[in-house]
């Protein structure tokens, strides 16, 4: 059954929203723990990690005023695989009683957006091998898979000619 779609607005992120990401994080990724950090201490080292590599690459979906979903990108990303800067796509969460509703589509639009503001023409993220509904999540905004390493899938966007536009 298809969820109603909710009125929500994306915005960057605040240093202030860390911990608000963190638990949100933690939630996000419940049945799927083998692809995430677990200990509240490894998320808020992990989230400060994050601020630390892009600060302006950080949007927050907000709800009724409530954050109900984060994406998390980097514009200063170099890829070994890719030989040259990428926008990379470290974490992108919903909570899980907002998905379904455009919030992750949003989230995805905008990264991009930023990544096509700083110059950049190719995205780039991993994914767990067995997340099947964020794989298929991908490859319908265009995302190709490029290579595997352990249990994680490669997958690049071609900026110039994206669907998430």
């Amino acid at each position: 059954m298809r969820k109603e779609k909710v009125s929500f607005e994306i915005e960057r992120a605040r240093e202030d929203q860390l911990d608000e990401l963190a638990r949100l994080y933690l939630e996000g990724y419940k049945g799927l723990e083998e692809y995430s950090y677990t200990h509240p201490d490894d998320v808020k080292a992990y989230m400060e990690w994050l601020w630390r590599r892009d600060p302006e690459g950080i949007f927050v979906a907000k709800a009724n005023g409530k954050i109900v979903g984060f994406v998390a990108g980097d514009s200063n990303w170099f890829s070994k695989r890719e030989h040259k800067k990428v926008g990379a796509i470290h974490e992108i969460v919903v909570h899980p009683d907002y998905r379904g509703m455009g919030i992750g589509q949003a989230l995805m639009k905008r990264i991009l957006e930023y990544f096509k503001e700083k110059g950049l023409h190719t995205a780039e993220l991993w994914v767990g091998d067995e997340n099947y509904k964020a794989i298929d999540f991908y490859r319908k905004l265009g995302f190709k898979e490029k290579g595997q390493y352990n249990y994680w899938v490669r997958m690049t966007l071609d900026l110039n000619h994206s669907k998430a536009q």
